[in-house]
């Protein structure tokens, strides 16, 4: 799906600040998932608490998180997660830019 500059760039910049990160990609939407997988992948290994709380602050669906952790392998749990991740403050960002 295409996204507008503007709510891929809201996006970019609300998960910087969550992730405590700078410069994620806010043109590309899958540069932007590489790069949160990393990010998530590295939490999964170093912090996972962290994580945990990262998705609740954003409110992914636990359901959703649940099942991204059965997948096969690390890397496929870590872009799963990052996804999901991006779903919802892509949705999010659509809300803000609707309704204001």
């Amino acid at each position: 799906m295409q996204y507008s500059p503007a709510i891929l760039s809201s996006t970019a910049n609300h998960l910087q600040k969550v992730f405590g990160v700078k410069a994620l990609p806010s043109k590309d939407l899958q540069k932007l998932l590489r790069k949160l997988t990393i990010i998530v992948k590295h939490l999964l290994n170093t912090d996972l608490s962290r994580l945990l709380h990262i998705l609740y602050r954003i409110d992914v669906e636990e359901q959703k998180v649940k099942e991204a952790m059965l997948a096969d392998n690390e890397e496929a749990i870590a872009e799963g997660i990052a996804q999901l991740i991006i779903d919802r403050e892509i949705l999010k960002a659509h809300i803000r830019f609707t309704y204001s």
